[in-house]
């Protein structure tokens, strides 16, 4: 099975479990990554909905923010070295250093997402580098890169929610990229709303 043959549910209901602080499955095209990660709204981060997106995606944890974003925070970007043009655009990683310990754990890594969600949040409330990958989101949104990022940001504007979402790389038991019916049994075990960029690229321009 590819990940092309998998069914998307319908993006009212993507949507709808998104705002609700649910976390979803995007996969991207089949001909780019060809991968799927678990996504949650950085608002709606906790402890216990951090270590199980460790325990079922496995991955890296990244926050996606705008470019504005970055440069209220004073978050710099990393210079990219023998990077193609649909690399993911990594800013320094950062911990935020309230009420938290070594910023490693999932409770603090939450509190990490939070507050680069939380409008009031100041640049020195983080320290860098830190434990949270920073992702920011290409300018012109979907229309410039078709990734998870901006797959990712585009669903938190669909949900009305504030632009910065927490992104998982999914992952199979053996350590490789979930795809195929290793994907499908992660995404229906778990009851995980599965989405695809190119299904919110349409629905935030209808002729994408």
């Amino acid at each position: 099975m590819s990940m092309s043959s998998l069914q998307t549910d319908p993006i009212e209901q993507v949507v709808e479990a998104f705002a609700a602080g649910q976390m979803v499955a995007l996969m991207d095209d089949p001909d780019r990554e060809c991968e799927a990660d678990l996504i949650l709204a950085a608002q709606f981060a906790t402890g216990e909905k951090l270590n199980m997106m460790a325990t079922v995606a496995r991955g890296l944890f990244c926050v996606a923010v705008t470019g504005e974003r970055l440069e209220e925070l004073d978050i710099p970007m990393i210079q990219p070295v023998n990077c193609g043009e649909n690399w993911p655009h990594f800013a320094e990683p950062v911990d935020y250093k309230i009420g938290t310990t070594t910023g490693a754990s999932a409770f603090d890594l939450a509190a990490t997402a939070r507050a680069l969600a939380d409008p009031q949040a100041c640049p020195e409330d983080f320290t860098r580098p830190g434990h949270m990958q920073v992702l920011r989101e290409h300018h012109a949104g979907l229309a410039g890169r078709a990734g998870h990022t901006e797959g990712a940001m585009g669903l938190a504007r669909l949900a009305k929610l504030y632009p910065a979402v927490i992104i998982c790389e999914m992952m199979a038991p053996d350590g490789r990229m979930a795809s195929g019916k290793t994907l499908e049994s992660l995404v229906r075990e778990n009851r995980f709303p599965l989405s695809s960029v190119k299904d919110i690229a349409r629905s935030i321009t209808p002729d994408a």
